[in-house]
């Protein structure tokens, strides 16, 4: 089960409104995450929550906010998350990395998402 901050987290990364439809939790992420849990290796798994308790605490910091990640507003929450991905660190460049790809692994099998991209259908 994610959690509220893990839910910030991801609503930020791929928020709803956005040119492909579905945000990520729309996109049926908590059932992929359920999946996940049991699946995935331990190095990726907690590697992901790593990554998630940078992207709500560490990346308001980046942007000269205070954490956590909920008290911005969502554009600042997405520009703070890019600030990662600027970061002079490597750690949290990669972080930013892994959280968008295991977000992506369910993001790119939804349907919706598919579609918008013109994905021949399987």
């Amino acid at each position: 089960m994610l959690t509220p901050s893990a839910r910030a987290v991801l609503d930020s990364l791929l928020p709803s409104g956005g040119p492909l439809g579905p945000s990520l939790l729309e996109a049926g992420f908590e059932e992929f995450y359920k999946d996940f849990e049991r699946n995935a290796v331990p190095s990726l798994r907690m590697g992901f929550k790593a990554a998630l308790w940078a992207a709500f605490w560490i990346s308001p910091l980046l942007i000269r906010r205070l954490p956590p990640l909920t008290r911005l507003e969502p554009e600042a929450r997405e520009l703070a998350l890019e600030a990662m991905g600027r970061s002079r660190l490597y750690l949290l460049r990669q972080m930013l990395l892994l959280l968008k790809a295991v977000s992506c692994f369910c993001y790119g099998a939804d349907g919706r998402v598919r579609e918008a991209l013109s994905f021949p259908k399987s």
